[in-house]
């Protein structure tokens, strides 16, 4: 049975038995991946640290012959948020980005880029909290790590209105499965998007992480820009982001989605 070693960022957890433990892992040399751990529940040798959300480490694993899952041996524990489990707000993002991952990135596909725009977002969220728009640039940016980016700056059809017009609030429509914005001279279908929105995600795609908070965009800018990115994604998975329910019940009671 073939062994193999990759660090690796935990993406869920679910208890299996009475001590062990089935795990999703996003290995940088990989890809996704599922496993079950042992005796995790009780074992202080193997996962000295534990299993737990987003948590970085070296994953030691083995081929099980006629299993779908994977062993896995052990997990060198390297990085830990513990804010994430201290701040509602960071386990919320924290939780949908591991969620979002797990659902858009194919079993066994090798993403080094995913896996490292992955790292950098929790880094991040861990050191300055969680941002609305940090999170729509994380979103834009698994997009387009995997192909998925949506056009939003000319029409995905023709290509045209290079420049985005401020006046022109009424020019495009949002039309994920022919690409994204769509003038009105390419056709009627999808709905219409804002210009305002439209620049907002232009500007995102583009931004940093680190800089990701410096957007501030309000609250409706923000709506549209969440909506809009929605629907792609929704082309691109089967079921339900569970963590968005999450995510909801906290803005809410006074923060952003």
């Amino acid at each position: 049975m073939a062994s193999l070693s990759t660090p690796a960022i935990l993406l869920r957890t679910i208890n299996y038995g009475e001590s062990d433990r089935v795990v999703t892992l996003f290995g940088r040399s990989t890809g996704r991946l599922s496993a079950l751990a042992r005796g995790a529940r009780k074992s202080q040798r193997r996962f000295a640290g534990g299993l737990d959300l987003c948590a970085i480490g070296e994953a030691s694993l083995r081929e099980r012959n006629g299993a779908e899952l994977l062993m896995l041996e052990s997990f060198d524990l390297r990085v830990s948020y513990p804010s994430f489990g201290s701040d509602l707000g960071r386990m919320a993002h924290a939780a949908y980005v591991a969620e979002l991952v797990s659902k858009l990135c194919a079993p066994r596909q090798v993403e080094t880029g995913v896996y490292d725009w992955l790292d950098e977002f929790l880094n991040v969220l861990d050191s300055g909290g969680a941002s609305a728009e940090r999170l729509r640039v994380f979103e834009l940016g698994l997009l387009g790590r995997l192909g998925f980016a949506p056009v939003v700056a000319t029409c995905a059809v023709c290509n045209g209105a290079r420049v985005i017009e401020p006046v022109a609030e009424t020019g495009f429509r949002w039309d994920p499965d022919r690409g994204g914005a769509v003038c009105t001279a390419c056709g009627q279908r999808g709905r219409p998007i804002r210009t305002v929105v439209r620049a907002a995600l232009a500007r995102l795609a583009d931004t940093p992480l680190a800089s990701a908070a410096d957007e501030a965009l309000s609250p409706d800018v923000n709506r549209g820009c969440r909506e809009a990115i929605m629907e792609v994604i929704k082309l691109h998975i089967t079921g339900t982001l569970h963590s968005l329910d999450f995510i909801a019940k906290l803005a809410k009671v006074g923060g952003r989605e």
